[in-house]
């Protein structure tokens, strides 16, 4: 008994030391575990501290795959990112080798899982261990995972530090995509502001400028924002600081104020009219900024001044062409009336002086008629090439009748200027016309300059002119008379404005002058000053094409003494002067006083109606759609069809061998002339 007593301290010593020897084993493993931990939070840190400063997808994936396999000392960490504008991209890092970023391939990694459903929670597949990165709760953007090859289970704390890493990624990511998104805004911002079509400048409470764009500089003719001396400060116009500090009073007391005016604003030398509105603008420094947002509305106001006159010309032009379509009917039976009575009637010397004063007398008022019809817009143009320099010497000697050896006419024309495409019958008129502005501009006598020269326009000269750049023939017609005040100036090429008093003018040359112009893709330009003359510049463009030769005159046949003429209008004087004419040279005549009834009466004739002769302006039914019927009817029907307000493209849609043009008012010779011409067609 005593001996077993003596034995049991023994076997108590021996549980007592294994038991200690577990105890230290268990503290040894504590201490590694919390130094692992330890190490794993430095490290978690660090990798925050890394990827919170990246900005870019690639470094993101990179530095955060690099950061995964050190803190779990793994022989392989992956990043994958599945969704979004970057994706598919891939961050993976090696033991041994440096990390990287690339878009993935079949041939990407050979032991990373590629067949697997990307999900909302941390497991182990394999070797791996997967957390997902999520972008919201139930979605995942890509995964994040580590390899060890070593039988190492990963454990709940591992699984822990994982999902810490997948959120870490979650936030980069999300914070970069956010970062790029706020960057393309602010890029589309910035071009929106500078191409904007407003100029937006930025100024303190004070009115200083700290800011403009663009449209801006063009308003205020100031530098670029960027390319400004910085020592330099720019400031609004003078006239706009008054307006301009009522306008921000107003946004200071209750927020956005919309559109002021400020007329006649001097900037760069040219008066402008600008509206403004201004509004407050919050500053990161948290002190207001004044936004005022100014346009130049100039072209605009002048558009719309423009827009109105061209309706006010709109109506003057309907009443001018009825005017001139009555008017040329009159003068076709005054001057052919004249020319009868000239040719027939037994007069003396004096009486024939006065019937060529009627006839004289006539002419001038057909130029009057025509002038009419181009305020009007019912004269279409009738546009050919020519030389502009051979067209003014063809009337130089009746110029120089008109103007009276008072006025000293000086040329200087050059021959190589060029040629021109307009109506060459209208450029005439202009050429007169402005001459004899020219005339009574000078009561004293004068000088009378008469140029044309060749003209390059280049890009930013033809874009203030309004002109297409390129070549052109540039006439100028000066004098040094009397000249204009600011406001005949500026209401010179108004129809119908005349300050030459009654009787003396009709104020419808410069408007028919620069109706040409423009229908010809020109300008016509004004510069006056009282004392010291005016001079007009025409520019046309230069075309690069030869003369068109006039047609040549058909061989006037015999009259045909059996040929049958339809006269058809609506004037009853016409209609009989017209009869009347071609009676008396051998021709049966059947008369209608509407497009309706001759339909009825060709219809009804027995025997064969040769010539059509018709007034193109009837009633419902025009002499044009007469004459086409008619021709449906008979192709060989010969045409000829008058009028005052027409041209002869009136005739484009008849059969064009056996139709022809005759412009109101003409003489008895002429109609006699056109009517045996077309008769003679087909003998």
């Amino acid at each position: 008994m005593a001996a077993k007593k003596l034995s049991s301290p023994e076997g108590t010593s021996d549980v007592a030391t294994s038991e200690s020897a577990g105890l230290s084993h268990e503290s040894r493993e504590a201490i590694r575990t919390s130094q692992r931990i330890a190490i794993q939070l430095h490290q978690l840190i660090a990798a925050s501290i890394t990827v919170t400063s990246l900005r870019d997808e690639s470094d993101i994936v990179k530095s955060l795959a690099g950061s995964a396999r050190i803190v779990f000392d793994a022989d392989e960490a992956v990043l994958t990112l599945d969704t979004g504008s970057v994706a598919p991209l891939r961050g993976s890092a090696r033991r041994g080798r440096r990390p990287l970023s690339e878009i993935p391939s079949d041939a990407t990694n050979e032991t990373f899982p590629k067949d697997w459903e990307v999900g909302s929670d941390t497991r182990v597949e394999g070797e791996w261990l997967v957390a997902p990165i999520l972008e919201r709760r139930d979605r995942a953007r890509g995964v994040i995972a580590v390899r060890r090859s070593e039988p190492t289970v990963f454990g709940d704390e591992d699984k822990e530090v994982l999902v810490l890493l997948a959120q870490m990624a979650s936030s980069a990511l999300g914070a970069a995509e956010l970062g790029r998104t706020i960057r393309a805004s602010e890029s589309r911002l910035r071009v929106l502001i500078e191409t904007a079509p407003i100029g937006i400048v930025e100024a303190d409470l004070d009115g200083n400028v700290r800011w403009w764009n663009s449209s801006a500089s063009k308003v205020f003719a100031w530098p670029g924002f960027t390319d400004h001396d910085e020592s330099a400060s720019v400031t609004f116009p003078p006239s706009t600081l008054t307006g301009l500090h009522d306008l921000w009073a107003d946004v200071r007391k209750g927020g956005a104020v919309d559109g002021r005016d400020f007329v006649d604003v001097e900037i760069a030398g040219r008066t402008r009219v600008l509206t403004a509105s201004a509004a407050l603008l919050p500053t990161s420094d948290g002190a207001p900024a004044l936004l005022t947002l100014v346009d130049d509305v100039t072209n605009n106001r002048e558009l719309i001044a423009e827009l109105r006159h061209a309706h006010t010309m709109e109506t003057r032009g309907q009443v001018a062409s009825r005017i001139a379509h009555d008017f040329n009917n009159l003068l076709t039976l005054i001057s052919g009336y004249a020319e009868i009575l000239s040719s027939e009637v037994s007069i003396n010397k004096k009486s024939l002086q006065m019937v060529n004063e009627i006839q004289t007398t006539a002419s001038r008022a057909s130029l009057l008629t025509s002038q009419l019809q181009s305020i009007g817009r019912t004269s279409v143009p009738e546009p050919v090439v020519f030389n502009p320099v051979a067209i003014i010497h063809a009337n130089a000697e009746v110029l120089e009748r008109i103007l009276g050896s008072a006025i000293d006419l000086q040329w200087s024309l050059d021959e190589l200027a060029g040629h021109v495409r307009a109506d060459a019958d209208q450029f005439e008129q202009m050429i007169m016309n402005l001459s004899m502005n020219a005339r009574d501009a000078m009561p004293e006598g004068g000088t009378l300059s008469i140029r044309v020269v060749s003209r390059d326009i280049g890009n930013e000269q033809a874009t203030e002119l309004g002109l297409v750049p390129g070549d052109y023939v540039m006439l100028t017609v000066a004098d040094n008379g009397v000249g204009m005040d600011v406001e005949t100036h500026a209401r010179c090429f108004e129809a119908m404005f005349t300050t030459k008093g009654a009787l003396k003018g009709t104020g419808m040359g410069l408007a028919s002058a620069r109706r040409l112009v423009e229908a010809s893709s020109g300008i016509i330009s004004c510069r006056s000053a009282v004392g010291e003359g005016t001079t007009f510049e025409i520019l046309l463009p230069l075309i690069d094409e030869p003369v068109e030769a006039a047609l040549p005159t058909p061989e006037i046949g015999r009259p045909r003494g059996s040929a049958t003429v339809l006269v058809v209008d609506d004037d009853d004087g016409l209609r009989s002067f017209m009869s009347r004419i071609l009676e008396r040279n051998g021709y049966r005549v059947v008369t209608a006083d509407s497009a309706e009834k001759a339909l009825t009466i060709f219809d009804a004739h027995r025997g064969t109606i040769d010539l059509l002769v018709s007034d193109v302006v009837m009633g419902a039914m025009s002499g044009r759609d007469l004459a086409s019927t008619l021709q449906a009817k008979e192709s060989s029907l010969s045409v000829l069809l008058v009028s005052g307000t027409a041209n002869r493209t009136i005739i484009s849609e008849l059969n064009p061998e056996v139709s022809d043009f005759l412009p109101k008012p003409f003489q008895p010779s002429q109609l006699i002339d056109k009517v045996h011409e077309m008769l003679s067609r087909h003998p």
